[in-house]
């Protein structure tokens, strides 16, 4: 007979700890990778199928793979909602199939006892492995309310070996669902994301998205692609996360459409640390070996939107409150996104050639000639970034970019190309080099209706040593409908102004009590 444990005694959690320093200590703060203990593991008092009454071992070294399938079954086939895997190494030796190796089951999810202390690990040895948890869409069609806490999974990829190409060995993916939670989990060493969320490429509208996900608590650590991928999901969250090392070819989180039959749409992603300066990024990026990298990416690539034209079934994005060492965040062809609050920390690394990033620390660009692209906030983010930009609008309308405070950037603090909007009371210092000055903003292209106001710029230094040159400069001509206004900025020290309008257009934006400090 299979036994059921009753859970009733509190579960005392011990999370890992590391401190990561960052590169560079004057500009960020170091943190601890400590996990929050999420008191209803410590409650776990409802029935759990304990594998190990199914035959698992978790020494390290048996093979447990048909123990744990064992125990999801039945669990499932006896309407029990979770397994559990008590203090131990649980290793996965099976080799699967291009799905995965253990399939998920629709409403029963996995607890352990902490991630410091409950592990499951994938056997070395292998040559492009599989991912280790999945949905089987054919026989499972939706994975939905389910519970993941206290584990730390393990891709064990020093011990694997792996095509140039390959990356798609994933911790757990789920292509269809509702109410997923992970939390307070720990996913390291994984030739592809920690977590997978939605399908791509349907012939239908939304044919299978996932819904209601919850990502918190959790520890990232040598993640090669994503720590977490959403794609076709509408309503996730991911929170009070720690992404750092190794790895992240495309992200730390991507959030990404890839065709018109899915959404992806109101995804939060908040209160995370970024931490890249304790790993490089993938060799496969090619140009030098550098630890920036992109701590959060949106984008709609491929095809695009059908005649170019940006839909409902993109957005609504929340990216804020994050703490970013040497990374960016950027956006490509979304639409209603709010990027707030968020602080970054950037030193000097030459990232020319490196493939999957730009300089700017926040990039928001049409890189496909879309139509319809708006409503984008970057409002009152800390960005201290010696790489590029401090922000960067390419071909977009009805942007905000307000309250920001940019410093020590080798080029133009915000910079606008052929994008409309309002740029107001941002605080903009010590830009550009000694051999290439930069302005605090610099605007080009057509933009009709621009509102540039209350902004400040300036050199904290004075003499020879001084960098930024303008407060304001055009740089090209200007063939919107409405005139820029540029309206009660100030200007500190600057090399050569305050204002500086296009040589061929002198007169045409409204400009008004705009002075030096």
């Amino acid at each position: 007979m299979k036994k059921l444990l009753v859970l009733v005694a509190s579960l005392c959690l011990v999370a890992c700890k590391k401190e990561n320093t960052p590169l560079n200590l004057s500009q960020s703060e170091s943190f601890s990778n400590s996990l929050t203990i999420n008191s209803s593991i410590s409650a776990a008092s409802s029935v759990s199928v304990n594998v190990k009454d199914h035959g698992a071992k978790g020494d390290g070294a048996t093979d447990d793979t048909e123990a744990i399938k064992s125990a999801l079954l039945f669990a499932k086939a006896n309407g029990i909602s979770n397994i559990y895997f008590p203090n131990g190494t649980y290793m996965v030796g099976q080799t699967g199939n291009g799905g995965g190796i253990i399939q998920l089951v629709d409403g029963v999810g996995m607890t352990g006892e902490g991630p410091a202390t409950c592990h499951i690990k994938l056997t070395g040895g292998r040559k492009n492995p599989n991912p280790l948890f999945y949905q089987y869409y054919v026989g499972t069609p939706s994975i939905s309310n389910v519970v993941i806490q206290g584990i730390d999974f393990n891709g064990n990829l020093a011990s694997q070996t792996f095509d140039a190409s390959y990356q798609f060995c994933t911790a757990l993916s789920i292509n269809n669902g509702k109410n997923i939670e992970v939390k307070n989990c720990k996913f390291q060493s994984f030739r592809g994301d920690g977590l997978l969320f939605g399908d791509v490429f349907e012939p239908s509208l939304n044919a299978r998205i996932v819904t209601g996900v919850k990502v918190h608590d959790c520890e990232f650590y040598n993640i090669y692609r994503e720590a977490t991928m959403f794609c076709c999901v509408n309503g996730a969250s991911f929170y009070n996360n720690n992404v750092h090392g190794d790895g992240y070819l495309v992200g730390g989180v991507d959030i990404e459409r890839h065709s018109v039959n899915e959404a992806v749409l109101n995804v939060s992603v908040y209160n995370n640390n970024f931490n890249f300066g304790d790993g490089y990024g993938p060799v496969e990026r090619g140009g030098p070996k550098v630890r920036y990298r992109r701590a959060v990416t949106m984008g709609f690539f491929y095809d695009g939107y059908k005649n170019g034209i940006a839909d409902s079934l993109s957005g609504h994005h929340k990216i804020y409150n994050n703490k970013i060492y040497q990374g960016q965040i950027d956006c490509w062809n979304i639409i209603n996104v709010s990027l707030s609050g968020n602080t970054f920390s950037n030193t000097y690394e030459n990232i020319t050639g490196v493939s999957y990033l730009t300089a700017p620390a926040i990039n928001v660009s049409d890189n496909a000639g879309a139509t319809g692209l708006i409503n984008i906030s970057a409002d009152n983010n800390i960005i201290h970034s010696e790489i590029g930009n401090g922000i960067t609008f390419k071909n977009y309308t009805k942007v905000t970019a307000n309250g920001n405070t940019i410093t020590d950037t080798p080029l133009d603090g915000i910079s606008i190309l052929g994008t409309s909007g309002t740029f107001y009371g941002n605080n903009i210092t010590d830009v550009g080099t000694l051999a290439a000055p930069a302005s605090g903003i610099l605007i080009n292209g057509n933009a009709s209706g621009l509102y540039v106001a209350a902004n400040t710029a300036g050199n904290t230094t004075t003499g020879t040593n001084r960098t930024t040159d303008y407060v304001i400069k055009i740089g090209s001509a200007n063939n919107g409908v409405v005139a820029p206004k540029i309206i009660s900025n100030k200007g500190k020290n600057t090399l050569k102004g305050i204002v500086s309008e296009y040589y061929y257009q002198l007169n045409y934006v409204q400009a008004s009590n705009n002075t030096a400090l």
